[in-house]
């Protein structure tokens, strides 16, 4: 008896498989840009300039030095041009990430120089914004707020390096088109 052999079977009806490895990185960089977002818009709104005033009043009450530091920074932050279009920059940054993550899902390879600017871009921005982007993120204060904003920036750095090896390890699976 003869098993019958389905002669349909074509090569080019065949899409390239993802790896599971590019799969992971893909889902995770997926719900750090949804998490980035929703923490994009809590800063937005929770940084007007009316809530910042009326956290130094309650920080004042506790230590008055420590409130006009950050009535300073208040000032220089709302002076600062980086400082003011910075967060809306954030979701530019968030959106090309996830652009690129998508076109890699889809084994697009220029989506990984797209993800590649989303995650280089926020440090030239940095550079480029000096030390009222610094304070921005809580790194030109004083004392354990300074260290906290530079081990974050760190962390961030760090991983932002290692998704974007990954993503790099995994270009061969990518096409050009």
């Amino acid at each position: 008896m003869e098993t019958p052999i389905d002669n349909n079977f074509s090569i080019e009806n065949m899409e390239p498989k993802r790896p599971q490895f590019l799969t992971v990185l893909c889902v995770l960089t997926f719900v750090m840009c949804g998490l980035s977002l929703i923490g994009g818009l809590w800063s937005i709104v929770m940084n007007t300039p009316e809530r910042m005033a009326e956290n130094i009043e309650q920080m004042r009450a506790v230590s008055p030095e420590m409130a006009d530091q950050m009535e300073e920074q208040m000032v220089l932050m709302q002076e600062d041009v980086y400082t003011q279009i910075a967060p809306y920059l954030n979701f530019v940054y968030i959106l090309l990430s996830f652009l690129g993550a998508f076109m890699m899902w889809k084994l697009k390879k220029k989506g990984f120089y797209i993800y590649l600017a989303g995650e280089l871009l926020p440090y030239i921005g940095l550079i480029i914004g000096g030390k009222q982007a610094m304070a921005m993120m809580g790194a030109a204060g004083g004392g354990v707020a300074k260290t906290a904003g530079l081990v974050m920036m760190a962390l961030m750095f760090v991983f932002d390096i290692a998704f974007i090896v990954m993503y790099a390890l995994n270009l061969k699976h990518m096409n050009d088109e």
